[in-house]
């Protein structure tokens, strides 16, 4: 009888066996944590968030969060680069497709702006709530102009191109076209506003003929986008 019931307990695994199988990969937890955040940070404003709101939103215990952050800042730090990696990622991938600088720089627009649509929420906070880093982390994302040398570039090179008119100034081109991309978030809805197609479409149309030369609109003339 003892051995039976030993043989038992060993084909059929206790429910503490069990546990390990059904906890989700560490990965899978902390991505789940992070979107939590972002949604709960948009939702009611950092300050007002607490680690207990987001595990309540993930439907863990809050000292499971522990595992992987310690303060609540450092959760925003780790949502913010993240957002802030991707953005990166996504900007020096489209730049480098094959063409002239015009042809880049309607990469670049057409990834960013599609990133932005896509995650709206995220872009929010990130741009809402970097200031809320103690100095020395958010300097860490705002002192990394990688993103911004890498349009500039490609600005410089449509003026050796001679595809960019050599009147403007591309450091402050730069700025002012990364702001208009960055603000898309403020105000389109994409369950009220046109496609997210056509919104990329005008974008790339607008910006490439404000700073084209008379030769780089020329090129373009092959590249009006359809009329919807």
């Amino acid at each position: 009888m003892v051995q039976d019931k030993r043989q038992k307990m060993q084909a059929e695994p206790t429910k503490d066996a069990e546990r390990p199988k059904q906890r989700k990969p560490r990965d899978a937890r902390w991505k789940q944590i992070l979107d939590a955040a972002a949604a709960i940070f948009h939702e009611k404003g950092y300050s007002a968030t607490t680690l207990q709101d987001i595990a309540d939103r993930v439907g863990i215990l809050k000292g499971s969060i522990y595992y992987y952050i310690k303060t609540k800042p450092d959760l925003l730090e780790s949502l913010l680069v993240q957002v802030h990696e991707e953005g990166l990622t996504m900007v020096l991938e489209s730049a480098a497709v094959p063409g002239h600088a015009l042809d880049r720089l309607a990469s670049v627009i057409r990834a960013y702006v599609t990133y932005i649509v896509n995650n709206r929420v995220k872009s929010a906070v990130y741009i809402h709530e970097v200031q809320r880093l103690p100095p020395a982390h958010r300097n860490r994302i705002l002192r990394d102009h990688q993103l911004r040398t890498a349009v500039q570039a490609l600005v410089e090179r449509g003026q050796e191109e001679g595809l960019i008119r050599r009147t403007i100034d591309p450091r402050l081109t730069t700025q002012i076209l990364l702001s208009g991309l960055n603000s898309i978030y403020q105000w389109y809805r994409p369950e009220k506003d046109r496609p997210k197609e056509v919104l990329i479409d005008h974008m790339v149309d607008v910006t490439l003929r404000g700073i084209a030369s008379p030769q780089g609109l020329k090129s373009l003339a092959d590249t009006d986008p359809i009329e919807r």
